[in-house]
């Protein structure tokens, strides 16, 4: 696609609870995220959820979620997807690397 290179930043969030393919619902973040090539502009929405085992520290960690989902859509670009694409983006949100795992409130050892 030229020279340019794709920038991103994220606009707002969205927390709610969302209906899955199974009737439940998953609590997660509708994140908008702006991209910029050369003078194009694109707003693309990703659906974020936490991982089934996230931690308190991961669950806090608002930059830590924002930095996964620009890497996503960052690796779907390299990959030569294009917001023009429309498609259903989501991404679940591992806990943060060197995060310690949490013991119950219980366990002491």
């Amino acid at each position: 696609m030229g020279d340019h290179e794709w920038q991103m930043s994220i606009g707002d969030g969205l927390d709610a609870h969302f209906y899955q393919p199974d009737g439940s619902s998953r609590p997660g973040t509708d994140w908008d995220v702006a991209l910029r090539y050369g003078a194009s502009s694109y707003h693309v929405m990703v659906r974020a959820y936490l991982s089934e085992d996230a931690n308190r520290a991961t669950r806090k960690d608002t930059a830590y979620q924002v930095q996964v989902v620009l890497e996503y859509v960052g690796v779907l670009l390299s990959q030569g997807w294009t917001p023009d694409d429309p498609s259903d983006l989501t991404v679940v949100i591992p806990n943060r690397p060197g995060s310690l795992t949490e013991k119950p409130w219980w366990r002491v050892w």
